[in-house]
């Protein structure tokens, strides 16, 4: 067994990627809004956002008003993106002290939902290489998968399986620095990143749909108005 040599990894770099657990009602409270938007021709029109976004995808419904009128969810993303916020502060500036980096002293900050739409997927749609404009942090939480999705995602031929995942891509591309983060998708996983960090999604080829909602957030102030 080598020596320990007093060894400590240190990370006082960003760029720092939330995951969480969405409450169950949450999940389900959304699925129920995609269905019975998806059940509407009226609804999908008026609610389509893809003019706005990047993906190749089947529908991408807007639903930013149903997020702040969902309290279960809204409370969770205000909990969570507060808590990054200052984890991220915390850990930048006490990063040899982990019990710091857990007190969150300042309870001022408040969160804004800014925008927030339901990505709907099927077979061979894809999101290429994008970053969110207009806030602060963007988030993504999985909603609904195709039935055979695992056993495709098992059969993947590619060095890295990648069907139907999420992918950060960081610009260092050196020794010591991973510049590529795959994340494989389960029904209630919640992510949340700073906006400006490149990500995509890859296509899959499962019959069925690959659902999921992404939120942007933005910090403000005790006035009320968004942080620089």
């Amino acid at each position: 067994m080598p020596a320990n040599h007093d060894m400590q990894l240190v990370a006082p770099f960003s760029p720092m990627i939330l995951k969480a657990t969405m409450p169950a009602a949450a999940v389900a409270a959304l699925n129920e809004h995609a269905q019975a938007i998806l059940a509407c021709p009226a609804q999908r029109k008026s609610r389509d956002w893809s003019s706005h976004l990047a993906g190749a995808v089947r529908h991408e419904l807007r639903v930013t008003d149903l997020i702040h009128a969902t309290p279960v969810l809204r409370d969770f993303l205000y909990d969570v993106a507060r808590t990054f916020a200052y984890r991220c502060e915390n850990a930048l500036l006490h990063f040899t002290d982990y019990a710091a980096t857990e007190n969150l002293r300042d309870t001022r900050l408040q969160v804004a939902i800014k925008e927030g739409w339901i990505n709907e997927m099927t077979a061979g749609d894809y999101n290429p290489a994008h970053c969110h404009q207009g806030c602060h942090f963007s988030s993504v939480g999985f909603l609904a998968l195709p039935a055979d999705y695992n056993a495709e995602f098992a059969a993947d031929k590619a060095r890295q399986n990648t069907a139907g995942c999420l992918q950060f891509i960081d610009s260092r591309s050196a020794l010591g620095a991973q510049n590529l983060f795959t994340i494989k998708p389960a029904i209630g996983d919640f992510y949340l990143w700073p906006s400006w960090m490149l990500h995509c999604v890859y296509p899959f080829r499962s019959a069925g749909t690959r659902r999921s909602v992404a939120i942007n957030l933005a910090l403000q102030g005790g006035g009320g108005s968004d942080l620089p």
